[in-house]
């Protein structure tokens, strides 16, 4: 007997969303389209956009923005945290791992408890991505640790790693180097925010992600792989994305059913 109610919660956790005409939205289709895309954007950003001299010249352009906004203290900042090797070292674990697993995390909890939730920020997520794919081809930027050694950058994932066995990874297969602008590590961040916040049950969880935004613009800037100009890029391309899947009607009732009612 507790086999078939262990059973059944399993099968009720991949309960199929249905629109009102009763066409279903399955968990493991919606899983499979995720990581199609996920998984292709990452493929994708593999290839270099742009030469070198322009994605250096843009960078130049983003600091000369920057000094003119009195804003560039990216480097200043960095310094004063690089006497913390423990603290670098964590930035960096934390940058090349929460970045990919969270957003993931973000869509399986939301599908499970908020499935109308789930169907809109997927469109918000993939419009996102879609963006920022766009603008790393049409507008390549130099992260500030790839920057001449007159700006003062360090590179601190090749100095000081924290990846464990990924950082010969990284070293070898750091994907696009020039995808600094926007920071799809803040928008992504943001985004795991505004769309995991009302469905988590926990005040630990609820705080994590309202604070996870602030912490990986703290770990971007002191590893030096955006500047404060690439972080508001990042929102930007999240409200754009998050007007643009409000433009989707809908008029369509969601309600969820159990999977053996789809038979």
């Amino acid at each position: 007997m507790a086999h078939n109610e262990k059973g059944t919660d399993w099968r009720a956790w991949l309960a199929p969303v249905r629109y009102a005409d009763g066409k279903p939205v399955r968990f493991w289709n919606q899983l499979i389209m995720a990581a199609i895309f996920y998984f292709g954007y990452e493929f994708t950003s593999s290839l270099e956009s742009g030469s070198t001299p322009v994605a250096r010249r843009n960078a130049l352009s983003e600091v000369k923005l920057e000094r003119t906004l009195h804003i560039f203290k990216e480097q200043a900042i960095q310094h004063y945290f690089l006497a913390f090797p423990w603290l670098i070292k964590l930035a960096n674990l934390f940058y090349v791992t929460v970045h990919f697993i969270l957003p993931v995390v973000i869509l399986v909890l939301l599908f499970k408890r908020d499935a109308s939730r789930f169907l809109r920020y997927r469109n918000v997520f993939a419009w996102m991505t879609a963006i920022s794919f766009v603008v790393f081809i049409v507008f390549p930027v130099m992260p500030p640790r790839l920057l001449p050694h007159v700006f003062g950058f360090v590179d601190t994932q090749l100095k000081y790693g924290g990846a464990g066995r990924l950082d010969a990874t990284l070293m070898a297969e750091a994907g696009n180097p020039y995808a600094a602008m926007p920071s799809l590590h803040f928008a992504w961040a943001a985004w795991c925010a505004i769309a995991g916040y009302p469905v988590m049950r926990s005040r630990i969880a609820k705080m994590l992600l309202a604070v996870d935004p602030f912490v990986t613009i703290f770990v971007v800037v002191i590893t030096a792989n955006h500047f404060f100009v690439d972080i508001i890029g990042g929102a930007l391309v999240l409200g754009v994305s998050m007007l643009l899947a409000g433009l989707r009607p809908r008029k369509r009732h969601m309600t969820t059913s159990w999977v053996g009612s789809d038979r």
